[in-house]
């Protein structure tokens, strides 16, 4: 396994949009192999196994957010 990765991106997006993105998402992790791409950043991951899914929602008089997680663990090599 190579060295620690991370991507970060945060963007504008519609409705429409963000359900496309999402959608992408989880067809990577479907298929097990997942490129994410942003300007010059760039990283694959490889999600399998049993994962970790966490969702959780916010809804306030101004504003409301879903947040997202997904995780594992990579086997040992």
């Amino acid at each position: 396994m190579s060295a620690d990765q991370a991507f970060e991106f945060e963007g504008v997006a519609t409705p429409s949009e963000a359900a496309d993105t999402l959608a992408r998402i989880a067809e990577g992790i479907r298929a097990r192999s997942l490129s994410l791409t942003a300007g010059d950043e760039e990283i694959t991951i490889f999600p399998d196994g049993h994962l970790m899914v966490q969702i959780g929602a916010k809804r306030t008089k101004a504003n409301g957010t879903i947040d997202i997680g997904v995780a594992w663990r990579h086997p040992r090599v």
